[in-house]
């Protein structure tokens, strides 16, 4: 099958995926792969935006008729002054990571919350009735709070700063009526937590070999953990919960299955089954996750 840049020519559409920094980002593998394989005109490429230049950015970005584009951090939260409509989900997270073209401007989604939802479907993680603990209170944890909400029997969010977790619970209280406790690091709960989903940066780059204060009080009767890092593949968190029994699962899945909803989001179409496990199996043969 011939590659997408060998074959660029004047129809091809094009999209991208903004962030500060950016080198790192797997979603252009995903995309392109995607585009291959689905037969689509287009072309998936990374830009680097800086804070300070985001708004020049999305303008320059829409000017150039660039037809979707995902957006990772820094900018998820700031990208609601820019954008002419957003989508329920990305009102619930908080957060946008998705930008599709329309003629009336961009319209912002979130599909972090289906992306950890397909991961713990795919790993048979059953949240119904289930108490969930949720480590940290920042936009990931926004996007596994809306996950699982509707189904769990209680959200338990541990965070060194309660202020932000009490943010997080007051926001969520606007569209869940979820039964929602908040913890400091070390303090004990009286219900035992089912699944735990680890949300921070905390195990990887400088946190490389750390895990959250948090971690032993969590697993204490956890049946299965999640941490949303993907490199390293096996976080210190995730080797503390396998040593205690838990199934164990990163982050890998959730972006995954995040890019592939903002795929079909910017080309308006379903991806078949069959392409997409193909995809994911050559990404995970190629690449270190």
């Amino acid at each position: 099958m011939k590659k997408n840049s060998a074959v660029i020519t004047g129809k091809h559409k094009v999209y991208g995926v903004i962030g500060d920094p950016i080198a790192h980002s797997l979603s252009p593998v995903i995309h392109n792969k995607l585009a291959e394989l689905m037969g689509k005109e287009a072309i998936y490429v990374p830009f680097h935006v800086t804070e300070q230049g985001l708004e020049h950015a999305i303008r320059g970005a829409y000017a150039l008729n660039i037809k979707g584009l995902n957006v990772t951090m820094p900018h998820k939260q700031e990208l609601f002054k820019y954008i002419a409509k957003v989508d329920d989900s990305a009102h619930k997270i908080g957060a946008i990571n998705t930008l599709v073209y329309s003629e009336a401007g961009y319209v912002g989604y979130n599909t972090d919350y289906i992306g950890l939802r397909e991961l713990l479907k795919e790993n048979a993680i059953e949240w119904k009735d289930k108490n969930v603990a949720i480590i940290g209170s920042g936009g990931a944890a926004y996007a596994a709070y809306v996950s699982v909400a509707e189904e769990a029997k209680g959200i338990h969010i541990f965070n060194r700063t309660l202020a932000h977790a009490q943010a997080l619970k007051t926001h969520m209280a606007t569209y869940f009526e979820t039964p929602t406790f908040l913890y400091e690091p070390h303090e004990r709960c009286t219900e035992a937590l089912d699944i735990v989903i680890q949300t921070t940066g905390i195990g990887m780059g400088q946190y490389t070999g750390q895990m959250p204060d948090c971690t032993e009080v969590v697993l204490k009767n956890a049946q299965a953990a999640v941490d949303m890092i993907y490199h390293p593949a096996e976080t210190q968190f995730l080797k503390y919960a396998k040593a205690r029994g838990c199934r164990c699962v990163n982050g890998f899945s959730m972006l995954f299955y995040q890019g592939v909803k903002a795929f079909e989001l910017m080309h308006d179409i379903t991806c078949d089954t069959e392409s997409i496990l193909a995809i994911k199996r050559d990404i995970l043969d190629n690449m270190e996750v």
